[in-house]
Order: C-alpha cells, then sequence, then structure tokens
C-alpha cells in the first residue's frame, strides 16, 4: 500500500540511515558521497510516499517531481527496505501506469547494477517507450565508473 511519506518519516529517516554508506544507496542517490538523507518534507510538485505492508510497517520510499510546464513525471527515486517484498512492484507498476495515463512524459534513471533494471526494461517495452544508454556517467564505491540508462515513455 502506498501512503503519504510523511505520516512515516521518523521510520523511513530511520531506515535509510541504516543503508548509508552501501552500494544500495549509491544506487538509490547516483553518488558515491552518499551521506545525506532525503528530504522527505512537503514540497509544491513533489511527491513522497512511504510503502507499507498490511502491519503498517514501512517498506519502501518512492519520490517524483512533476513540472508543470511540459507535463513531465521525473527525478524518481525509489528504495526498497524489504528486498523482493512484491508489494512494493505492484504498487509501482500501478503508480507508474498511473502517472503515464496522467500526464505527457514519466522519465527515470537507472544505474548499472540495479537488479531492478531488467524490470524497467520491461516495463518500458511494454508502454513503447525508449532506452538511452549513457556510458561512465557515475562513480561508484570503489571509484569506477557505471554506465546508467535513460527511460522514456510519452503519452500519446
Amino acid at each position: 500500500m502506498i501512503k503519504p511519506a510523511l505520516l512515516y518519516k521518523d521510520d523511513l529517516l530511520k531506515s535509510f540511515a541504516e543503508y548509508l554508506y552501501t552500494e544500495d544507496y549509491f544506487l538509490y542517490n547516483g553518488y558515491d558521497c552518499g551521506s545525506v538523507l532525503p528530504y522527505i518534507e512537503p514540497k509544491e510538485n513533489l511527491y513522497q510516499f512511504a510503502f507499507v505492508d498490511k502491519h503498517n510497517k514501512t517498506i519502501g520510499f518512492l519520490t517524483y517531481r512533476i513540472n508543470s510546464l511540459t507535463d513531465t513525471v521525473c527525478d524518481f527515486g525509489l528504495f526498497s527496505f524489504d528486498r523482493g517484498n512484491p508489494i512494493i512492484g505492484v504498487d509501482l507498476f500501478k503508480k507508474l501506469n498511473e502517472l503515464i495515463t496522467k500526464h505527457h512524459k514519466v522519465e527515470w534513471c537507472v544505474i548499472e547494477g540495479n537488479p531492478v533494471k531488467k524490470h524497467y526494461d520491461k516495463f518500458c517495452k511494454m508502454h513503447n517507450g525508449n532506452i538511452l544508454h549513457m556510458h561512465d556517467t557515475v562513480k561508484d564505491l570503489d571509484g569506477k565508473y557505471r554506465d546508467s540508462y535513460l527511460y522514456e515513455i510519452i503519452n500519446n
């Protein structure tokens, strides 16, 4: 289930703090100096959600921004605190489909090595989207360059 992140702010920040300086957090924030927790605050055109299970326990986080001038959904961030939990995948699939239906364009980026990439590839192809492979775009925790992928789905 997806609920507003502000309702779970303390739980989310505590969960994120456990992942600081890890590969998982690097894949979330996209750079190797990942010592900043997400800002979970109300802000215009910024949407932040907590994924929660049936016991109301936070299991993940989703954030994105809507550029109202271009009607583009962008600046996605997704993090799972409970790897392999199908609730996150199911709820994310529903949310992405909703956003594609309501907005002109949805775009997001994934760093090489992220295990969810194969699911994004499939989802993007299902919606006749585009995937741009960009080379040596970020340095990882070991100082090695990694590729990233930009996904774009346009609602015609």
